[in-house]
């Protein structure tokens, strides 16, 4: 009788493990990926803890809901004050996933930490030319809110020529189709979701329908090349999600 108790409690461990296979915890839109280009674009590094030459982590902790949201954003890890509340608004720019009990959403407890290096923020701003925006004549709107295309004063305009009208045109001109892609004849659309932020920086880029063989990844260079003015409602810059889609397509006449 004496292997029946080690039975017993394999038995009795096996529910526990299956519970914790099916759990996934939350995931921001697009990955750590998206999180950490957006910071590099979003980042506005305080002008005294730059001039000090501030290199650390600012933790912060969080609830994210079952419907996506967060609640009790709070930091765990203080860096100094100024680096604190900039780690603060940019947590609070993240769309999450939330996290999923054998597919069922659920409230969980999270935490990221954000870096903070003068250094490398001086390095990155110094070989990346932003984006020549005219002044921007109304304020931002400070609540957070995101937008869709309905019912704003203005849409989030790209910066290209022709601005939203041109925007085929300038996808089509700067496209290179990935030679994986050409060689197997994979043609078709690539979606990408992203927030327009109201600096005009982008957030949260995502793809939402994929091809593979390198259209997907070719896409996201596509969409993150490209400057836009932010959306406007109620006489203040907002928060908006736009979505583009990126068309592959061979000519017929050079197809392998």
């Amino acid at each position: 009788m004496r292997p029946l108790l080690p039975l017993l409690w394999l038995a009795s461990l096996l529910p526990a493990v299956a519970h914790a296979q099916s759990f996934l915890p939350p995931e921001p839109y697009g990955g750590m990926e998206a999180v950490r280009w957006m910071l590099d674009q979003e980042m506005v590094f305080p002008a005294e803890a730059l001039a000090a030459g501030a290199e650390g982590e600012v933790g912060i902790a969080f609830d994210v809901l079952s419907d996506g949201t967060t609640a009790r954003m709070r930091v765990t890890r203080a860096l100094r004050p100024d680096c604190d509340a900039e780690a603060l608004r940019l947590v609070r720019l993240i769309r999450w996933r939330p996290a999923t009990t054998s597919g069922t959403p659920l409230d969980t407890d999270h935490s990221i930490a954000i870096p903070f290096s003068a250094k490398r923020y001086r390095k990155l701003h110094a070989k990346t030319p932003a984006c020549e925006r005219p002044p921007f004549t109304a304020p931002a709107d400070a609540s957070g809110k995101l937008h869709t295309d309905r019912g704003m004063d203005t849409l989030a305009v790209p910066l290209v020529q022709g601005g939203l009208r041109g925007l085929p045109a300038y996808l089509s001109a700067n496209l290179h189709y990935p030679q994986e892609a050409y060689r197997r004849d994979i043609q078709g659309k690539v979606s990408i979701e992203f927030v327009v932020e109201t600096s005009g920086n982008l957030s949260n880029v995502r793809a939402l329908a994929f091809l593979g063989a390198g259209c997907d990844d070719e896409a996201m260079r596509l969409v993150r090349s490209i400057c836009w003015m932010p959306a406007v409602d109620d006489g203040q810059r907002v928060r908006s999600i736009m979505k583009l889609d990126i068309q592959f397509r061979l000519d017929p006449s050079k197809r392998p």
